[in-house]
């Protein structure tokens, strides 16, 4: 403990707490009022081999960067910074957290309370001011240097990091603690600001759980239902043979997939899943292509769907739900899920153990005769349809293709890769034409569905795992936190970027505003005519211009196996893309159309 004075001793408290609550990364931010925590921070360093200290100049590169790494480690990560408007940085992020159940510590330091609204430098109102986007927020207070506020502060940070990793009674999220500190700032020595006898007469407050643990400890369980809720759902799957499970967009927990593939061949059901829902095999992918064929979404119209994470990416399949709003909905793991406002069960309960529990209750108690074959043997053949029909379209596509990129990827990746993907055309490629035989993880910042801070994510999930990672985003992506390479430099951090480069927002020419041509390239197509090879040159950063496809090939593998951060950049021209994006729809279509 550094007990120079009440403000080193304040923080040091605060780092430890943190520490023993499971926090082992902050990513700081520079700045003079935030002096005694990151003094402090560097202190527990010098204590604990295993705590990580990230220093990035950009807050909003520095807070995505931390929800990497909290999402690819499913663990707590902290945030520092000073005040003023370095705190409004973190705000997008924080909604990224909010909706994706991101579980970030956010420490924002504060001038004292004398010091606000009267004109003082770097001074803004930081009470509340992420609103209802954290799980959690408190106004630390001054420091004092009494027992009973050392043990209040302790129990504080503990509680909060439970909450922000979703062990109260909100999921996982963003948590903020407002700290004010009055001068000094650094660690002088002020006599008689810490008293002598604390540790004898306060050992709790100095000294935290004798046990070494968190000072507060929350303990929870995993929700899950009883057996006469489970029956009913299991009589309403009985009388509802026409039947789909979803996995949309979804961080999923350990064992979700081989325990929704047991509810699949318990229910009889076809099992759809989207690329960043979970590993795909056997199951259907190319719903998003096949469901815009007219005659199969008409004719197959579905008695019940349970859906597991967010609604999936695909237009095609919320249309497709729409024009059937009539069936029966269970979204599981989500209380406020559904944007058609359809007829809808949300349980609150661990996906898993439903998953288990609604399995073996069918198996136990149901017999299968209740199944539709022919509804399932449809969804399959559709889905053997709409693969053979892409596959075929792309054999014959010898010119850069952002579409094709992702067939290539499916061939070229190793077994446990992480792809983080970027929103917009992206994502929806992704789910389109990226289907692996071998295990690929998919992350995206899918909470809020923005662009911003992909860059930073991406590189503070490769910094935060031992698995090779790749980004593919766009120019507009790419563009908008360019900020974040900062990180690849000063970490040399191992990342595959393919940056797909149309010169513009590629998503709108695939939109019905792109026929608007006297405002569509002004307001939307926004051309930039950016090069970004000396952009990515100054960061110490290679870039590679790709030239056809083997070149694409080599480079990859190349890059995969290679230290540092590679940019490989593809360009290709937006009106191609959505010509032959439609082509290869329209031949999906046709097909799908002719057999159903």
């Amino acid at each position: 403990m550094n007990t120079a004075n009440r403000n080193t001793l304040w923080a040091s408290i605060v780092a430890e707490e943190l520490y023993r609550s499971g926090v082992r990364t902050v990513c700081i931010s520079p700045g003079s009022r935030s002096t005694p925590l990151v003094i402090a921070f560097a202190e527990l360093r010098d204590r604990f081999a295993d705590f990580q200290i990230l220093v990035h100049i950009d807050e909003r590169s520095s807070s995505f960067f931390a929800l990497g790494i909290a999402k690819v480690q499913m663990a707590p990560v902290a945030l520092l910074c000073t005040s003023g408007t370095a705190a409004a940085n973190y705000y997008p992020a924080i909604i990224e957290a909010y909706y994706s159940r991101i579980p970030l510590v956010i420490l924002t330091a504060d001038r004292p309370p004398e010091m606000r609204d009267c004109g003082s430098g770097q001074t803004i109102d930081q009470i509340n001011i992420y609103g209802k986007y954290v799980r959690y927020f408190f106004e630390v207070g001054t420091p004092e240097i009494i027992g009973f506020r050392l043990r209040y502060l302790r129990s504080l940070i503990s509680r909060s990091v439970s909450i922000a990793v979703g062990k109260g009674d909100t999921p996982a999220g963003a948590i903020h603690l407002n700290f004010p500190f009055a001068d000094p700032m650094p660690p002088v020595l002020v006599p008689d600001d810490v008293p002598e006898d604390l540790a004898l007469s306060s050992p709790e407050a100095m000294f935290g759980n004798p046990s070494g643990g968190a000072y507060s400890q929350v303990i929870a369980g995993m929700r899950s239902l009883g057996t006469d809720t489970i029956a009913t759902i299991a009589n309403q799957i009985i009388s509802y043979p026409k039947g789909v499970l979803v996995v949309g967009v979804y961080d999923a927990p350990v064992g979700f997939l081989e325990s929704v593939r047991r509810l699949a061949r318990a229910t009889g059901y076809p099992l759809l899943i989207e690329a960043t829902g979970a590993n795909r095999r056997d199951e259907i992918g190319h719903y998003d292509s096949f469901l815009r064929s007219a005659n199969f979404s008409k004719n197959h119209v579905p008695d019940i769907v349970i859906r597991f994470g967010a609604m999936p990416t695909s237009k095609s399949y919320l249309l497709w739900l729409q024009k059937h709003i009539g069936c029966q909905q269970i979204v599981v793991g989500s209380t406020n899920s559904d944007p058609t406002h359809g007829i809808t069960q949300a349980l609150n309960v661990y996906p898993v153990s439903f998953c288990e529990q609604l399995a073996n209750y069918l198996e136990n108690y149901a017999q299968s005769v209740w199944q539709d074959k022919q509804w399932r043997l449809d969804f399959e053949l559709a889905e053997s349809i709409a693969e053979h029909a892409i596959a075929e379209s792309l054999v014959g596509i010898d010119e850069l293709f952002d579409g094709k990129v992702y067939a290539e990827l499916a061939k070229i990746l190793p077994e446990d890769t992480y792809i983080y993907v970027a929103s917009s055309t992206p994502i929806r490629d992704l789910d389109t034409f990226f289907h692996s035989d071998r295990p690929v993880t998919v992350l995206a910042n899918r909470g809020a569905n923005g662009i911003d801070g992909t860059l930073s994510s991406a590189l503070g999930a490769a910094w935060g795992c031992d698995r090779p990672m790749i980004l593919i985003c766009g120019d507009l992506a790419f563009y908008h936190d360019l900020n974040g390479l900062l990180a690849a430099k000063k970490y040399n951090i191992s990342l595959t970027v393919i940056l797909l480069n149309n010169d513009g927002g590629g998503i709108f020419d695939l939109l019905p505003i792109s026929k608007y041509e006297n405002t569509f390239e002004e307001f939307f197509g926004t051309s930039h005519g950016l090069d970004f090879a000396p952009i990515i040159s100054a960061y110490d950063c290679e870039h590679i211009l790709i030239q056809d496809w083997q070149d694409f090939r080599d480079t990859l593998i190349s890059s995969l196996n290679a230290k540092g951060t590679q940019v490989l950049e593809i360009r290709s021209d937006r009106k191609r893309n959505k010509e032959l994006h439609f082509a290869i729809w329209n031949q999906v279509i046709e097909s799908c159309d002719r057999n159903f």
